[in-house]
């Protein structure tokens, strides 16, 4: 087993050695370094990660393997947590990530059009296959559409909607913008 810290990207070269030993890799990814995730995280932890168990380091573990056509594959597990935005209430959802997927490394659209199905592909380029940005996609992937609380946990919206109160978010609109500038005034 080989222990990276920050494999952000492996060579043509590297990937068939890594193959050929059917050889294994973990290592830490900053969920910071990731810049589509962060911005699905509250504002307020731009300064604090991890102070509220915010956005934390995603442990990576890779396993390379010849798959049955002739392609390298990538067994790729991701682990850890992120905190969210929760939709229901607009506060932060610490939110787990569990990722398991076997990736088929192919140069070319083409290349990934002749695989039998139902193979997910990463891409090899000339600069070599870029691990964060397809940690970062594998994760993207596996989240929900819309992180809400679970409907036992004390979710502040819904709280609001319990107490019985009539909240109107508009209601002073029309003082701001002035009554005799709605159509139909005279």
């Amino acid at each position: 087993m080989r222990t990276a810290m920050g494999l952000w990207q492996i060579g043509s070269a590297e990937l068939a050695d890594l193959v050929a030993r059917r050889a294994t890799v973990d290592y830490s990814l900053p969920a910071s370094a990731l810049g589509r995730l962060v911005a699905l995280g509250p504002v307020n932890l731009g300064k604090d990660r991890g102070k509220d168990g915010g956005q934390a380091d995603l442990k990576v573990h890779c396993a390379f393997e010849s798959g049955p056509e002739g392609f390298p594959q990538v067994r790729l597990t991701v682990a850890g947590t992120l905190t969210l935005v929760c939709q229901r209430c607009l506060q932060p959802l610490v939110w787990p990530v569990e990722v398991d997927g076997l990736l088929t490394v192919v140069r070319s659209d083409a290349e990934a059009a002749g695989l039998a199905d139902p193979f997910e592909t990463a891409l090899l380029t000339d600069a070599g296959l870029e691990m964060a940005a397809i940690v970062e996609d594998e994760v993207l992937a596996s989240l929900p559409l819309s992180p809400r609380h679970p409907e036992t946990a004390a979710c502040a919206r819904q709280e609001l909607m319990n107490s019985g109160e009539t909240h109107r978010p508009l209601a002073g609109l029309a003082d701001l913008v002035g009554r005799g500038d709605r159509q139909g005034d005279k």
